[in-house]
């Protein structure tokens, strides 16, 4: 598989259902809000989340991003809006989602053109996801553990989201996945103090031992923390990748009036017996004519209708020219045109 194929499949990690569920009971949804999952698979622990429990007077919207096509059909089933992409080409309204689940993929960016180093994928669809977030919406951030010691992750947590809380999978999943989950509210934008004792924590997450005794259990936390998702508009303004998507071409191509009068132009010609020819053709110009199949074929139709066939003879014949003194032999190429015509009635004529 390709470097870039490997990097398309690389780092995709559902979240399992039961820890999905343990996430749900910490979320509650009061008014109409808009929630976004950049890299969001299936699109199933999204609908989890945000699904309800009880009937709802209100609308909660739900977006997702996906670049295997594969899953963004499956996802489209589930979620309100999905857009199969790269979150890369992704243009979205900054500031105007209640929620976003982060689950980005564990790998590096590309190296691009005048790039010097790559970004972790973690770090930079972290500072992504968050200017997407309304002030004061929730994020749920889900990475490895040990991730959450790099620090810059570990800063930008510290200065941007309150009321915060660090946990992760229970012990049924925590073994396989060593996941663990940030859930936090963005911080207005004029406060962006470091909290230090959050900056510290996770900058001892990277020591597993570190993590199993002072990181709780995903399912101990709704007796300690929920939080409620802010209300936001359902429709965002702007939700569209700068790729474009070859299949949406088709119908704009076919209701072209450019293309259609192309298509008019480019119609084989029909040729109709009867009536004077616009310009003598000479012999030799019919021999051309012949000689590209012109001619040939099916002309008119119903008690009209002949097939004609054309075709240029060419033989050769021997001449002789006296001289003073001798007797000259020349041999020359005589070119004729021969065009027969069978008739509705089964006739053959030789028109030529």
């Amino acid at each position: 598989m390709s470097q870039i194929g490997n990097k398309i499949k690389a780092g995709f990690f559902a979240t399992p259902p039961r820890q999905g569920e343990y996430l749900r009971d910490v979320l509650t949804f009061e008014q109409d809000t808009s929630v976004l999952d950049p890299t969001c698979g299936e699109g199933l622990i999204l609908k989890q989340l945000t699904e309800a429990r009880e009937e709802r007077s209100f609308t909660v919207k739900t977006y997702g991003v996906e670049l295997d096509k594969t899953r963004a059909k499956l996802a489209s089933t589930v979620l309100d809006k999905v857009v199969q992409a790269p979150i890369e080409s992704m243009v979205i309204s900054n500031d105007a989602l209640g929620m976003v689940y982060l689950n980005p993929p564990y790998d590096n960016t590309m190296l691009g053109h005048g790039d010097e180093k790559t970004e972790r994928k973690e770090y930079t669809e972290l500072v992504r996801g968050t200017r997407y977030l309304t002030t004061g919406g929730v994020l749920m951030y889900v990475i490895p553990s040990y991730r959450y010691a790099d620090k810059k992750i570990a800063r930008f947590l510290s200065s941007y989201f309150e009321d915060i809380a660090i946990t992760r999978f229970t012990d049924e999943d925590y073994p396989d996945f060593r996941q663990c989950i940030f859930i936090g509210k963005k911080r207005n934008s004029d406060n962006k103090e470091l909290n230090e004792k959050l900056y510290n924590f996770l900058l001892q997450m990277d020591d597993e031992s570190y993590v199993e005794i002072n990181v709780m259990q995903l399912d101990k936390l709704k007796l300690h923390k929920t939080w409620v998702v802010k209300g936001t508009k359902t429709d965002i303004n702007t939700f569209y990748s700068r790729m474009e998507n070859k299949s949406e071409f088709i119908d704009l191509i076919q209701s072209n009036k450019g293309f259609h009068a192309f298509i008019e132009r480019t119609k084989p010609k029909q040729l109709e017996l009867g009536g004077q020819p616009l310009i003598n053709v000479a012999q030799g110009q019919m021999a051309l004519l012949l000689a590209s199949g012109a001619v040939n074929g099916i002309i008119g139709e119903g008690n009209t209708l002949h097939a004609v066939q054309g075709m240029e003879i060419v033989s050769h014949e021997v001449i002789e020219e006296k001289t003073e003194h001798s007797i000259i032999t020349k041999k020359r190429t005589k070119r004729s045109v021969s065009v027969k015509a069978i008739l509705p009635n089964g006739k053959v004529k030789k028109l030529v």
